[in-house]
């Protein structure tokens, strides 16, 4: 699906093409700034070469803070297509007056276009991740979201080389004046061909004060738990993110004793593994937002972080003098230090995807550009805070290394925080995954599955990993209802907490538990959520279905909800069955082949026990 929406989808290749052209200007023009200023010990007003490179960033991120309020309110009240035009045509008009300042080697004018480059980055913010859900279908997103990551760090990666590469050129003013210009003029010959979209909102009122309608619009950002805390999320990597490329140049030469050619490796290393990260969250999406995914790619970070700490403090130089890329690789260490770069940074685009997605996704759609400039003003705070954080930890004699591992472990703090939050969502992650791995597991009906109020979804039960099978199969997280000696007596009562499990008894054994799970399920539909149970009560031990069990009657009544049948075919005769030699015995290597078929939903108020029983009966041909 990727390559198809940047090769032939005439609804998004157009969007695709001009967000890459514009990423690759802005680092063409930025990147070829910096060069020059730094070779050629450019000073100005009184500030030294070292002093405005770090100035030349801050110039880039300042518009963020004081526009991204106005944009986000624009880009609601008005079309983004014809905005991005407008977007374009400013780009092209900033980059002929950067011209001008490159020919006339004018700083006061660079400074002041790459302002006004910073400042039109931030009114394309909003439009460009605002027009997505506009552009595709809400199944297209994770593809889309991974199409535009993964160009979007290409695109940083080549104009990094280009703007260094123009520089380093005869003639290298005309070569950048003229690259610029033209990169401009591609950008917005394709921004023409983006196909026009209706207004969110229309009556919205731009506040042109922008310092009001910043915190108006964090505070919406603020509004909703989930959208605040997505906001965090995608706001911590760009700290983390900024932190490291902070580092990596004055690791590669003072830790590594290497030349600026290992230096450019290890960027595009940073750089392709983001790309790739991109497009692996996508293929374990399945084409929705899975959330899942992003405590078990901020753990991987963290642990390769380490593993880069460890590597960079025992580094040993082979060489008294700055070392090329083969003297590089003939050091110990060297190709394990860029492995752990390029992973980290892999599971960053893994970390960030599903983030994005998820709040284009769950935003309302007529505050949505606000909400991503609200996320984009959060992620100019948190990375002048990373710059801070730098400035403080160098200052105070840190070693790169131990910045590197002060940042992996906190790292590992914002992980337990995050899978916290909601372990259930990380745990069906985990169960998908494992149930593809082992099983060949075929999956029908998926979309029989209500996105959002109360369902109750009910399975026939073959073996032990039924719940886990069913976890996999829903695109909500399930609270399955368990017997209460496997959850308490069978040592995994932490995981099984973790999984939001509810544990019941009969009224015999246990009338206490059995109030309170019925409790427990009242309150989980009431808050909209899935609760799984198997309506024969026990794991049948002959393979055929066993006779339902009343409770289900109870439980669809206590609540408005829908109960989805879920119907396991497969798994009877595998290891966790009761077939053959027992329980658990009798191992196999083969992958069994598990088919999952999810039957149309049936509303509580036309619900019938028996008639469920007779569907899977059905099903099952029994």
């Amino acid at each position: 699906m990727s390559y198809k929406l940047i090769t032939s989808d005439k609804r998004f290749f157009p969007l695709f093409w001009t967000m890459f052209l514009g990423a690759l200007n802005d680092n063409f023009f930025k990147n070829a700034l910096v060069i020059i200023i730094a070779y050629k010990s450019v000073s100005l007003m009184g500030l030294n070469s070292h002093a405005l490179v770090a100035m030349a960033g801050g110039i880039f991120i300042l518009p963020f803070f004081l526009f991204s309020a106005t944009a986000g309110q624009l880009s609601d009240k008005l079309s983004k297509s014809t905005l991005v035009k407008y977007t374009k045509v400013t780009e092209f008009i900033i980059m002929l007056v950067a011209g001008l300042g490159f020919l006339t080697d004018n700083f006061y004018i660079l400074m002041v276009t790459l302002f006004l480059m910073g400042t039109q980055s931030s009114f394309f913010g909003p439009l460009k991740y605002g027009i997505i859900p506009q552009l595709l279908n809400r199944d297209e997103l994770v593809a889309g979201n991974a199409v535009v990551g993964g160009g979007t760090f290409l695109a940083i990666l080549l104009g990094t080389i280009v703007g260094g590469v123009a520089v380093s050129s005869n003639s290298s003013s005309i070569v950048i004046a003229v690259g610029i210009v033209i990169v401009s003029i591609l950008g917005f010959i394709s921004s023409l061909f983006i196909k026009k979209v209706e207004p969110v909102d229309p009556s919205v009122k731009p506040d042109f004060t922008f310092f009001k309608p910043t915190l108006d619009i964090i505070k919406i950002t603020m509004r909703d738990k989930k959208i605040f805390h997505t906001c965090m999320g995608i706001s911590w990597f760009w700290f983390l993110g900024a932190a490291i490329l902070s580092i990596l140049p004055n690791l590669c030469k003072d830790v590594f004793n290497s030349s600026e050619s290992v230096g450019t490796l290890f960027l595009a290393s940073f750089t392709i593994g983001m790309g790739i990260g991109s497009f692996v969250a996508e293929k374990l999406s399945q084409r929705r937002p899975e959330m899942g995914m992003v405590p078990i790619a901020a753990l991987g970070m963290s642990i390769f972080l380490l593993d880069l700490a460890y590597t960079s403090m025992n580094f040993s130089s082979t060489s008294s003098e700055l070392m090329g890329l083969s003297e590089f690789f003939a050091s110990e260490n060297s190709l394990r230090s860029l492995i752990d770069l390029f992973i980290v940074s892999i599971f960053g685009g893994m970390f960030i995807i599903p983030q994005f997605t998820f709040l284009q996704d769950y935003a309302p759609r007529n505050i949505l550009s606000r909400i991503i400039a609200g996320n984009n003003i959060w992620n100019a705070i948190f990375m002048v805070s990373a710059a801070v954080a730098i400035m403080v930890l160098s200052g105070a004699g840190v070693s790169l290394p131990w910045m590197i591992a002060i940042l992996a472990t906190i790292n590992i703090g914002y992980f337990f925080y995050i899978y916290f939050q909601n372990s259930a969502v990380t745990l069906r992650f985990i169960f998908w995954g494992l149930s593809k791995i082992f099983y060949n597991v075929e999956i029908e009906g998926r979309e029989n599955i209500p996105d959002k109020g109360a369902v109750v979804i009910a399975s026939n039960h073959v073996s032990f990993v039924d719940w886990i099978m069913v976890m996999a199969a829903s695109p909500r997280p399930v609270r399955f209802v368990i017997d209460h000696i496997y959850y308490y007596k069978t040592g995994f009562t932490f995981w099984l907490k973790q999984a939001h499990l509810i544990p019941i008894a009969t009224k015999k054994d246990n009338p206490e538990i059995l109030g309170k799970a019925f409790e427990n399920i009242s309150e989980a539909l009431s808050k909209e959520e899935v609760i799984g149970i198997f309506p024969e009560g026990w794991i049948t031990r002959d393979g055929r279905l066993r006779k339902f069990q009343p409770g289900i009657k109870k439980i669809v009544s206590m609540q408005p909800t829908v109960v989805v049948p879920m119907v396991i075919d497969g798994l009877w005769g595998s290891f966790f069955s009761f077939e053959g030699k027992g329980v658990m015995k009798g191992f196999k290597v083969k992958r069994r082949k598990v088919k999952l078929k999810i039957l149309p939903p049936v509303c509580s108020t036309e619900f019938d026990f028996k008639e469920l029983e007779q569907i899977f009966r059905k099903e099952l041909k029994q």
